[in-house]
């Protein structure tokens, strides 16, 4: 008979099995109402004190060389030739995780009841504010760093800003002077309307804050407004003629069939309720002595048709009678017509101006501007790999930084190392939008095909244009791992086509052109977090 009983010396109850007193509560394959079935019991990886013991209550034998190897090391070749050997265990574990491991803060030998009391107890603690508040400080650590302190928390974050555009024109603005120049010189010469579109996190509110403080350095009067779904076309210019003063009304001097007026806004000289465009651009029309700057920021965000067609026949009205305002539209697009919509009337009236991804030299400045502003280090291998999974895109170059920079200074480091931008990685892999996961998850499938993770990678890792698109024949230059070798171009076709299916999520959108198509990622940020999500595994980090 099969003995569920297992083989335990105790100093006061004596040995399971011996018939002498045997406390049933230290016997796991024991209850209290008799034994516990075999369905029940756990494998050996259940319970590690059941290790060292078989069936029939002997010791086991000891463990071979190969027993104690890897379980990935002895997996049949089937289970090796199928999917990406992903690291489970980094993926789901946390960033503080990460960074209790890579600090050593927990003892290597600390038991498994030890570790679910701590982790217990870490749940329960009620988070709080850790930064400044008007002028006082917390004496707490910020957040889960230990040793981060919320003045240095508050540096770091003035150095590195990933979700804040930049609001003033100073050393920590870095790069896009072609594109300045090129919407100053629009503005300026041509005397003509802009419109800046571009993907998201490239910086375009944060440029369009400097187009905004450089005009206003220049004697332009400048507003701005952030748009929004439910703006109509009368609260947009209400909101900018209310901040219009009557100082710059047209007196009767210059126009002496004027009738004297006294206002505080330009919004008094519209009529109650609604009103058209060519009362609006009369309006306009009154401005004297300034040449005033409209800045719509998130125009993207527009849903009124209405909005859309009366802003268009203002912009041509104002071309038309030289009127000294400038409307300088923002938003996310891939065209000029997928912003303003079809109005061919108005296209010689509008600059469009794509904003492109940074270049690798442009994203090395924003680390050493960030680097130099904190008074933190970054290795040149760390500035490396934060410009190649950046990919142009500024967002991620400030986010990794800023993280990575967090880590370091939260271990008493004035320099960032390899460890602590493993810990960023992870953040934002953690971190990344609900969104882009699930296309990710979508598009390598339930049995996650390791030839679909490898045509991403290398449509991630290739080289692309200003617009992120990218051709077939790029991919196939790209290595699939560090030390591995390229894709062949046939071998691409097919993941190619299925990753540009709907069934796939759609996750690569496929450009027709002269000759043959290019791809590109339909949300370009999908490329940024899919050199993160397999930065271990292709042994970049």
């Amino acid at each position: 008979m099969r003995n569920f009983f297992r083989k335990r010396r105790n100093p006061q109850f004596g040995e399971a099995g011996s018939g002498e007193n045997v406390r049933p509560d230290l016997d796991p394959r024991v209850t209290p109402f008799g034994p516990r079935l075999v369905s029940d019991l756990g494998g050996p990886d259940d319970d590690p004190d059941l290790d060292d013991y078989q069936d029939d209550g002997q010791p086991a034998r000891q463990s071979s060389y190969e027993d104690d190897q890897p379980r990935t090391h002895r997996q049949t070749p089937s289970v090796q030739a199928g999917a990406v050997q992903e690291d489970r265990a980094f993926m789901m574990r946390s960033a503080t995780d990460l960074l209790h491991a890579r600090k050593g803060d927990e003892p290597q030998a600390r038991k498994p009841a030890e570790r679910s009391r701590k982790a217990d107890d870490e749940d329960l603690e009620l988070p709080r504010f850790s930064l400044p508040v008007a002028g006082t400080l917390r004496s707490r650590a910020s957040g889960n760093l230990p040793g981060l302190t919320p003045e240095l928390n508050k540096a770091l974050r003035e150095a590195f800003t990933p979700t804040r555009p930049k609001q003033e024109v100073n050393s920590l603005f870095v790069g896009r002077l072609n594109t300045l120049r090129r919407i100053i010189a629009a503005i300026e010469e041509e005397r003509a309307h802009v419109v800046l579109f571009g993907d998201r996190g490239r910086g375009k509110t944060s440029l369009a804050n400097a187009i905004q403080q450089i005009a206003s350095q220049a004697g332009y009067f400048t507003l701005k407004l952030t748009c929004s779904a439910e703006l109509s076309f009368e609260d947009v210019f209400r909101n900018f003629l209310r901040r219009i003063p009557g100082t710059f009304y047209r007196s009767e001097v210059d126009n002496p069939f004027a009738a004297r007026r006294t206002m505080s806004s330009f919004d008094e000289l519209l009529p109650e309720g609604s009103f058209s465009v060519t009362e609006l651009n009369d309006v306009l029309a009154e401005i004297q002595g300034a040449h005033v700057l409209l800045v719509l920021d998130e125009y993207d965000r527009v849903t009124s048709e209405d909005l859309r067609n009366k802003l268009a026949e203002l912009i041509k009205n104002l071309t038309d009678s030289s009127i000294p305002v400038t409307v300088f539209i923002v938003g996310v697009a891939e065209s000029l017509d997928q912003l303003m919509g079809k109005h061919p009337s108005i296209q010689r009236s509008l600059v469009a101006v794509h904003l492109p991804l940074m270049s690798d030299k442009e994203i090395d400045r924003i680390i050493v501007a960030g680097s130099e502003s904190a008074g933190v280090g970054f290795s040149d291998e760390v500035r490396d790999l934060i410009v190649m999974l950046a990919k142009g895109l500024p967002y991620y170059a400030q986010l990794l930084s800023l993280h990575a920079a967090r880590s370091a200074v939260s271990r008493g480091a004035t320099q960032v190392g390899d460890s602590d931008l493993v810990y960023a990685v992870a953040r934002c892999v953690q971190e990344a939008e609900r969104g882009i996961i699930e296309a990710y998850n979508k598009a390598l499938g339930p049995d996650r095909k390791a030839s679909f993770a490898d045509v991403l990678y290398v449509a991630a890792q290739c080289r692309s244009d200003d617009y992120g698109s990218f051709h077939p024949g790029d991919m196939a230059q790209v290595p699939v791992r560090v030390d591995g070798e390229p894709l062949p171009l046939l071998s691409l076709q097919y993941p190619l086509s299925r990753l540009s299916d709907d069934e796939r999520g759609g996750v690569l959108q496929r450009i027709v052109e002269p000759g043959g198509f290019r791809y590109r990622f339909r949300n370009q940020m999908m490329r940024q977090y899919v050199l993160m999500r397999q930065a271990r595994d292709r042994g970049l980090i």
